[in-house]
């Protein structure tokens, strides 16, 4: 049966979604969710990825691990598995493996251990705006170092860019700045038109929101550390994480704005705020005015003029009437990317060709040759072994006399399979 898995990967979490033959794609759901938060615990041979590492994290646990693209930034530091010592970037490999064998075995029925799957299984990498181009290289090296040699990295603005042109959103040849909102943070890449690289990209600090959001995570926050003085909560981390969760508070306000917010330790508090609050601290929010600035400096800098440039909102946390109504009184032409838009480009993920992936992952293999070498020796050399086969006896005795050539030793140095632990 023809599949694909699909990993979508930001700073913070991982989620999975999958197709399969003549069906729809749909989220790859463990423990009720597709969404797993980017934690790690190791200990002996016990390999736990998600939320219960995030809580043994959160306990300070010696063995477990959170902020992996911080950590993986000291090349001394690493973890133990099965008795074998791994660089600490290895913890996503073994996190993102557990959860295709978990694919393997609950939506294919397989049970075959995923070691016989890695050199076919299409597997795509979505990155989010949050992660760097040297990130997203060596997450893709990681999978390609252990023999899945089926890999694409997912353009998705150029998809969505399609998706919207065909429904006649985005003309083919204007161009596109286009705002995405990530904990905060305001991401914005500015392309020649529907069909071009991006010319230049920015991110703005505290400004990935509409700013009502924003200001109602934050009284949020304040609520709860007022009712809980116990807790030893970072307001910022905290602020930046509850923004999507206020996204449907703000579409269903009323004169109480109440109920339970979960914090990124994933422990839930009641919390209560007066609207006309948050109507008044919205009243001396100047900050948001910056916005103007950065974008006339991006189109400055790429010679466009305003009046030619398409905005685009990319992400639900500044798709507001309250940040597009801002836009609109200096830009001419600001449009939202809606759900149905999302989807659509996502399929358009699941239908790419295997001639397409073939020759990515052939164009980032010579990123890292060292490493990459090392899997690609037994491929090439099975085919020169059997041109001279004129005396069969003596092509063994070569075989045997060359433990150099033995094919089972590249498999030694791949990870071995973590166990299945998913929460």
């Amino acid at each position: 049966m023809k599949f694909c898995v699909l990993a979508k990967i930001s700073r913070r979490s991982v989620s999975f979604w999958y197709q399969l033959e003549d069906h729809t794609y749909a989220p790859l759901c463990i423990k009720e969710s597709n969404e797993i938060p980017l934690y790690f615990y190791v200990n002996g041979n016990d390999f736990i990825f998600g939320n219960a590492a995030r809580d043994l994290f959160n306990r300070n646990d010696p063995n477990a691990y959170g902020n992996y693209f911080e950590i993986i930034k000291d090349p001394g530091k690493h973890f133990s598995i099965y008795g074998n010592k791994k660089p600490v970037k290895q913890l996503f490999y073994y996190g993102i493996e557990q959860c295709l064998s978990h694919f393997l075995n609950t939506v294919l029925y397989k049970g075959d251990s995923i070691e016989s799957y890695r050199p076919h299984f299409p597997l795509r990498f979505l990155f989010e705006a949050d992660i760097e181009d040297h990130e997203k290289s060596l997450i893709e090296l990681l999978f390609q170092e252990a023999g899945y040699f089926n890999l694409d990295r997912v353009h998705f603005n150029q998809m969505l860019f399609g998706v919207l042109a065909q429904k006649g959103v985005l003309p083919k040849e204007k161009p596109i700045l286009l705002l995405k909102g990530i904990d905060d943070v305001l991401y914005l890449r500015l392309y020649k038109n529907i069909n071009a690289e991006a010319i230049g990209a920015v991110k703005l600090e505290g400004q990935g929101a509409d700013p009502r959001l924003k200001i109602l995570a934050d009284m949020i926050v304040e609520y709860i550390m007022l009712q809980n003085s116990y807790l030893a909560i970072d307001k910022d981390t905290e602020v930046a994480f509850l923004i999507p969760f206020c996204v449907s508070l703000l579409e269903n306000t009323s004169l109480i704005i109440k109920g339970d917010a979960e914090l990124s330790d994933g422990n839930s508090y009641w919390f209560k705020v007066n609207e006309r609050n948050l109507n008044d601290r919205l009243q001396y929010y100047s900050n948001d005015g910056m916005i103007y600035t950065v974008i006339d400096d991006l189109l400055k800098s790429a010679a466009l003029p305003v009046e030619d440039v398409v905005i685009l909102l990319g992400t639900e946390e500044i798709s507001t009437s309250y940040f597009s109504t801002k836009l609109q009184k200096k830009y001419p032409y600001v449009k939202e990317v809606n759900a149905a838009d999302v989807r659509d480009a996502m399929k358009s993920a699941f239908t790419m060709k295997p001639a397409v992936v073939m020759k990515h992952a052939v164009a980032v293999k010579p990123v890292a040759p060292p490493v990459l070498a090392r899997p690609a020796i037994p491929a090439p050399a099975l085919p020169t072994r059997k041109v001279p086969p004129p005396l069969p006896p003596k092509r063994q005795e070569h075989v045997s006399s060359s433990p150099i050539k033995t094919p089972g030793l590249p498999e030694v140095k791949r990870p071995p399979l973590p166990p299945k632990k998913v929460t």
